[in-house]
């Protein structure tokens, strides 16, 4: 039997293994044609959530940062998803790398 003395600290490595994971830059690429565009989330510190930016990139190199965040986690998430599926409406097809 594995008592839990043994279970928990393996239990918390992996949470924090996971939630760093989870926080990871991410990236949707989104094609129209021969167009492309590149949503990205960028985390100022791996495992944190804050602060973090949401830029957009166009195929001829211009990025421009849309949201940014410093003390509201999920902030950047839900603005980039929001804009995905705008993106989306418009035509475009997403998809997340």
């Amino acid at each position: 039997m594995i008592s839990i003395k043994k279970v928990t600290p393996f239990a918390v490595l992996a949470a924090l293994f996971i939630s760093s994971a989870a926080l990871a830059d991410e990236a949707y690429v989104c094609k129209q044609g021969n167009q492309e565009r590149v949503i990205n989330i960028v985390y100022a510190n791996a495992g944190a959530a804050v602060p973090c930016e949401v830029t957009y990139t166009k195929e001829d190199g211009t990025t421009q940062s849309l949201w940014q965040a410093q003390n509201v986690a999920g902030y950047c998430e839900d603005n980039a998803a929001a804009f995905v599926e705008k993106q989306r409406g418009w035509g475009w097809d997403c998809s997340k790398q």
